[in-house]
């Protein structure tokens, strides 16, 4: 267990990763909102390598809005326990930068600044200055 202390500071690289968390978590409230929100209007369309057009489906709408909803309130929590310096959130972290840069590998030439910002995320996470932020000996 890990608490804050009046003389404990937080690590510039850990407040730069809370920021982006955050930013994370507002853009995938507003996506799940708005897609949520979507079917009651005209269903959007997308138009495949042949040139036909093809009508997403309501439902699976509803339900990616749904889970990006859950996405923005897990990163909502991730945010808050690396600002308190909870343990489990550099594991978490580590893992999520990890998945996200594998997934930007997959989206190049267009997941260049995902890469990117994952990979100094992933070396800021790993750092000297955020373990010992994660590790802090807990005060009575």
């Amino acid at each position: 267990m890990s608490s804050t202390s009046p003389d404990t500071k937080r690590p510039g690289g850990i407040t730069f990763i809370v920021v982006l968390i955050w930013i994370a978590a507002i853009f995938n409230a507003i996506i799940g909102v708005w897609l949520m929100l979507a079917p009651f209007g005209q269903n959007p369309t997308l138009t495949d390598p042949a040139g036909n057009s093809q009508e997403i489906p309501g439902f699976y709408l509803f339900v990616n809005g749904a889970l990006s909803l859950l996405l923005a309130f897990i990163y909502v929590w991730l945010a808050r326990a690396t600002s308190f310096g909870l343990a489990g959130a550099q594991v978490i972290i580590q893992a999520l930068a990890v998945i996200n840069i594998v997934f930007a590998l997959f989206r190049l030439p267009y997941g260049w600044l995902a890469l990117v910002l994952n990979i100094a995320i992933l070396a800021i996470a790993s750092g000297s200055k955020a373990k010992a932020w994660f590790t802090k000996v807990p005060t009575a």
